[in-house]
């Protein structure tokens, strides 16, 4: 049964411009089809015919743009200057004819306060960088001199070291995960040959592997072309996904390390024959604050945000990250895309 239209009320049309928040309807190339009239206070260069990332492109970075319309993630920004701070979301589900829409309104207090929140835990997270780099600073110093040390001084000087370097990944993560939600995460990119990150990051987690009993391998298709990425990010994500590999695993694991080209993109792959993810769906190893647990009793098994961050830092390339899992092992693959300008694949927000 329709409902019957309101007393005095013409229109549904109306009923959306009377509504004190902006509404617009955009096409897939996100082109605004229709707007409501709030949407000329609040966002007045979104007219019809306008295509809404080439209008908003002055107010807001890429990458909450992109976070915007195509994760549909809800972002917070200011669509000009003098214009309010505005919230904005895409709705997940497309109109008839592949239309979506978009909505736009003022913060509630509730929001400021998570706001505010956020930026306390990147205020913390800063404070406490200083004092940590000078701990690992010193423990570094006693390391080098360990054969004037007794056995349980070496050992005491090993535990300072691994936790502070542990407190400062979950420290960057933080930071980085702080930044991501104020859509202030951004990428200094450059083309750069992916053979070299790869290679750098299984160098470096090559010896500590090998200590555990693991092997590292790094397999790389020959004429792989250059990709627009920012290349200290790249190294981060697959730095992640190598040491959880080493990490979550027993001795004996082996670890492949691969990239080669796919579907107009390159494609990275860390698989591993160890026990596997602990999570069903995979998926949601991808969420904050979730971890698979050590194999050894004491063993650091980190924060359980440093796939979200890969996560994140992922979707601001404009690539996608993947899992794959099953009691032989795992499997997680980073696509780029080789034509980073031109590609708009909307997703859905994940897990945080």
């Amino acid at each position: 049964m329709v409902a019957p239209v309101p007393h005095g009320v013409k229109t549904y049309r109306e009923i959306l411009n009377r509504l004190p928040s902006a509404i617009l309807t955009l096409t897939q190339e996100f082109e605004v089809v229709w707007a409501n009239r709030m949407t000329g206070e609040l966002i007045p260069q979104a007219v019809p015919g306008a295509q809404l990332y080439e209008v908003l492109s002055e107010a807001a970075n890429e990458g909450k743009l992109d976070r915007l319309l195509l994760r549909g993630e809800k972002v917070m920004f200011s669509a000009g200057p003098g214009l309010p701070l505005l919230e904005w979301l895409v709705n997940g589900e497309n109109l008839d004819g592949g239309t979506v829409i978009l909505m736009a309104w003022d913060p509630k207090l509730t929001d400021e306060m998570v706001q505010r929140r956020a930026i306390f835990s990147m205020a913390a997270a800063h404070e406490l960088r200083s004092p940590l780099t000078a701990l690992i600073g010193f423990a570094e110093i006693f390391d080098m001199e360990r054969d004037n040390l007794n056995p349980a001084q070496v050992e005491a000087v090993s535990i300072i070291r691994d936790n502070a370097l542990y407190l400062q990944t979950l420290v960057n993560d933080i930071l980085d995960l702080t930044s991501n939600s104020f859509g202030e995460l951004t990428l200094d990119l450059a083309r750069v040959e992916v053979a070299d990150p790869v290679r750098e990051v299984a160098d470096c987690l090559r010896e500590n592997a090998e200590s555990r009993d693991q092997t590292i391998s790094v397999e790389i298709e020959a004429g792989l072309p250059a990709v627009e990425v920012d290349a200290r990010r790249l190294r981060q994500v697959i730095q992640n996904l190598v040491q959880n590999a080493s990490t979550h695993n027993p001795p004996g694991t082996s670890i492949r390390v691969s990239a080669g080209i796919q579907e107009g993109g390159v494609a990275i792959t860390v698989e591993d024959d160890g026990r596997g993810i602990p999570f069903d769906p995979p998926e949601l190893a991808f969420a904050s604050f979730r971890h698979g647990g050590a194999i050894d009793f004491g063993q650091m098994t980190g924060s359980g945000i440093g796939l979200t961050v890969s996560k994140r830092l992922v979707e601001l390339h404009r690539g996608r990250i993947s899992v794959e899992s099953s009691p032989d092992g795992s499997r997680f693959e980073v696509w780029l895309p080789l034509d980073r300008a031109n590609t708009f694949t909307r997703v859905p927000p994940g897990p945080a």
